[in-house]
């Protein structure tokens, strides 16, 4: 663990700055490349290109493509456009991360953690899709796997690397350990909370140069929605914590990865085969990371994670 060094500057204002600048960029690029979305459409279309595999691919991309999701994307160029110089200004070094090694150790630990969670949030949807929160998809997923492993790897290590890894070493170099889980924790939540609510829209036709700032606003919105923020933002909070204190139990990022993985893996799968009723919020939102049901499981999986860790 990193202690806090009284010459380096506090992590966390640079940070929020750097998230500020970064949905700020986004909202400014969104525009833009809604544009360009359209246009590459059009060009795509034509004669020399229309029956051309990857053409073809990518026209039905961007016709599915609607401005929300322009956003998303934009945020994510800023965020990449921004992050060197934000690490620089940090001054990133190797310290900030945990340990790897032993790889076998390492290894164990993830399988453990990746069995537990998505074990455990697949047991809470069966009981949910017991008591008529959900039912079966028409035309279920059982067997397609792919999915939900690619995101559940994805997420995890990226995700891992970056909160865990170097956010939480950044902070952990000028805060107390309890302060820097708290705001680890926060900043992870708020990240994933930054979105638009589910099935908001802005039609095509309507799509001025302001409409990024349009998202902006949806998203400051929903944090005055109580029950959507009792819904998602503290189960997302759950999810950090409980991340946060498996890193700083085991020293490295094993079963943290495997925990992340684990929750993203059975919320995409799960996903693929059942379709929400509508009505069980607080408890039981359209998917399982939404609900106090599922923050509870967090919890929960979080302690018998800890327990278990420790007993190894």
């Amino acid at each position: 663990m990193q202690a806090a060094s009284p010459g380096n500057s506090p992590a966390l204002p640079k940070l929020l700055l750097y998230l500020l600048a970064v949905m700020l960029g986004g909202a400014l690029l969104a525009v833009p490349l809604f544009h360009l979305g359209k246009t590459a459409h059009g060009w795509l279309s034509t004669p020399s290109w229309q029956e051309l595999g990857i053409a073809r691919w990518l026209r039905g991309e961007i016709e599915r493509a609607n401005f929300t999701r322009y956003f998303n994307r934009a945020v994510l160029v800023s965020a990449i456009v921004l992050i060197w110089p934000f690490l620089r200004w940090v001054k990133l070094d190797r310290s900030l991360l945990p340990a790897w090694k032993p790889f076998s150790a390492g290894l164990k630990q993830w399988a453990l953690s990746f069995a537990l969670a998505s074990g455990l949030l697949l047991v809470l949807g069966i009981v949910f899709f017991k008591l008529g929160a959900y039912r079966l998809h028409p035309d279920p997923r059982w067997f397609k796997f792919g999915e939900p492993i690619t995101a559940a790897l994805g997420a995890g290590i990226v995700e891992e690397f970056f909160f865990r890894g170097l956010l939480l070493g950044l902070l952990l170099r000028t805060m107390s350990t309890r302060s820097a889980l708290l705001a680890g924790t926060f900043v992870f939540a708020l990240v994933h909370f930054l979105k638009p609510p589910e099935g908001w829209q802005i039609e095509d036709a309507a799509v001025t140069w302001s409409s990024g700032f349009l998202v902006l606003q949806q998203i400051v919105l929903g944090f005055g929605d109580v029950q959507f923020l009792l819904a998602e933002f503290a189960t997302l909070f759950a999810v950090g914590w409980v991340l946060a204190q498996v890193r700083m139990q085991t020293g490295a990022l094993w079963a943290g990865i495997g925990l992340h993985g684990g929750w993203v893996f059975g919320l995409k799968y799960f996903s693929g085969l059942m379709i929400h009723n509508n009505g069980w919020l607080p408890w039981v939102g359209p998917n399982l990371k939404i609900g106090l049901a599922p923050l509870l499981m967090v919890l929960l999986t979080g302690w018998i994670a800890s327990r278990l860790l420790r007993a190894r």
